[in-house]
């Protein structure tokens, strides 16, 4: 051991050994105080007595005072007005004259009618899709789907108006 390693541990002891010392100092004084009296003075103060007044709560204000309604005078309506009835009035009787027609003669005999125009073809309505897509050339299925074996079908149904757009209306099934 060299002679700065053994001086650390010196100096370590010392100082270890003032504190120890020093806490048994403070304890000893701390106890002849207390056993002599000296702290008397202390529990006198501790001992007063404490007066304790209670404080109560104030009431609460009284409430605001209800609004006043004033009476709403309803002011005398006129009544209503009748619905006007026209009066009634008889026809005079009705009096043959002389000038009236005696005899009816018969009408003329009707010409043919013309002959109808030919009939214009109407337009053919819409087109029907197939029902599946089998006709069409199917893309290349994903190599990663194809190992974890994930499959199924999807149906799209929508309708299209009569402009040929897309109207708004689709379905999905979804199957798989």
């Amino acid at each position: 051991m060299s002679y700065p390693a053994v001086r650390q541990q010196s100096g370590l002891r010392s100082r270890r050994g003032a504190g120890l010392a020093g806490v048994i100092i403070f304890h000893a004084v701390l106890i002849y105080a207390l056993v002599t009296g000296l702290a008397q003075g202390v529990v006198k103060v501790i001992q007063q007595k404490v007066e304790v007044s209670v404080i109560s709560e104030p009431p609460p204000p009284p409430p605001p005072p209800p609004p006043k309604i004033e009476k709403v005078v309803q002011q005398p309506t006129a009544p209503k007005p009748q619905a006007y009835v026209p009066p009634v009035v008889n026809p005079p009787p009705m009096v043959q004259s002389q000038n009236a027609i005696q005899s009816v003669t018969a009408d003329p005999t009707p010409q043919p009618a013309p002959t109808p125009a030919p009939a214009v073809e109407a337009p053919k309505g819409p087109v029907s899709a197939r029902a599946n897509c089998s006709h069409l050339e199917s893309p290349e299925y994903p190599s990663k789907a194809q190992e974890d074996e994930i499959q199924g079908v999807v149906n799209v149904v929508f309708s299209v108006g009569a402009s040929g757009k897309y109207s708004g209306d689709a379905s999905f099934n979804f199957s798989g």
